[in-house]
């Protein structure tokens, strides 16, 4: 009895934790997009876009230390990636910053 007991209970913790990853892994993406649109607004000098991509990391990201060096690599690796590309406008970036934020908060409200 013990023992089934046992077994249902680390059936349970496994489930329970092996969907945690994937939670992990949207958010993870998310804050990609989002900081390679900030990459993107660097690279471009489009301070408007890079000041709402500030406002939006610090209300509505979870302020850890992964969730901030998932955002800087992929800050980077835009910034550098966008080299020689052509810049999207003001209006294209801003309305893609938008739609980050309101997919990330819906996450982040999901998860608390």
């Amino acid at each position: 009895m013990k023992t089934t007991l046992h077994v249902a209970i680390l059936l349970a913790l496994s489930a329970l934790f092996a969907a945690t990853p994937a939670r992990a892994d949207a958010g993870n993406d998310l804050i990609a997009e989002l900081g390679a649109a900030n990459g993107i607004a660097l690279a471009c000098k489009q301070t408007t876009s890079i000041s709402a991509i500030k406002v939006v990391m610090i209300h509505t990201v979870p302020k850890t230390r992964a969730n901030g060096e998932v955002f800087e690599a992929a800050t980077n690796e835009a910034f550098l990636g966008q080299s020689g590309e052509p810049c999207p406008t003001e209006t294209e970036l801003s309305q893609r910053v938008h739609g980050i934020d309101t997919r990330l908060k819906a996450h982040f409200k999901s998860q608390g």
